[in-house]
């Protein structure tokens, strides 16, 4: 194994307790919405994008004009992954197109950053699909288990679990971003995040990580540019 592939494995194996965790949280809901495990499972292999398969099975079982709003629910979330999905393209500087399409079905928010932190540290002895790849081969898995998990146990899990579950990617980030900020207003940025999304969660649930990403960094960008 190469130094890039040791290097995305070992990135994947940090980033398994958030997938666990954010998973297990959709298995539970999907069984609360008496969807089978076995669809449970599939939206996972095939979606791979929590939010949106999160959306999707809250409306399972509201007829047919569900389906136009399930893919469009589907899509409005997912577009931020068009965004990631340029930055990684250009960063995986000549892989086949094929290749490339094969790897956007492991883009998520961490797979991401952690790929874009690795190619802030300019390494030149790093691939940076291996890196890539390597850490999906860890990461893919671990959402498949957390679903199966959350759709097997959900009903005997207890509320304070399951709340904690909730602020788990918040503090998760912070923690994961605190390591690579760079300057001044990052590490604000990070910071505020840190402290806001919490009670943002309380008073808005299901909103919290949007509302404060949203309200800091509109505050910072107002900063930077004074």
């Amino acid at each position: 194994m190469n130094a890039s592939r040791k290097q995305g494995f070992r990135a994947g194996v940090s980033v398994i307790p958030s997938f666990i965790a954010i998973f297990i949280g959709f298995g539970v809901a999907a069984r609360v919405a008496d969807v089978p495990a076995p669809a449970a499972v599939l939206l996972t292999i095939a979606i791979f994008a929590a939010p949106a398969q999160f959306a999707i099975i809250e409306l399972t079982g509201q007829g047919a004009a569900a389906i136009v709003q399930m893919i469009f629910a589907g899509v409005l979330i997912n577009l931020r992954f068009f965004l990631m999905s340029l930055t990684l393209a250009h960063l995986f500087s000549g892989v086949p197109r094929l290749r490339m399409l094969a790897s956007a079905q492991f883009v998520a928010a961490s797979t991401f950053l952690l790929t874009f932190f690795q190619s802030r540290k300019k390494s030149e002895h790093v691939n940076l699909h291996e890196f890539f790849i390597s850490m999906a081969v860890v990461v893919f898995p671990a959402a498949v288990v957390g679903t199966l998990i959350g759709v097997a146990f959900g009903a005997n899990l207890p509320p304070a679990f399951m709340f904690g579950a909730s602020l788990f990617l918040p503090v998760y980030f912070a923690l994961l971003l605190s390591s690579d900020v760079k300057g001044r207003y990052e590490i604000m940025a990070v910071l505020c995040g840190f402290v806001f999304t919490p009670p943002v969660e309380m008073l808005l649930p299901g909103w919290g990580v949007f509302v404060s990403a949203l309200g800091v960094g509109a505050a910072i960008t107002v900063a930077e540019k004074r």
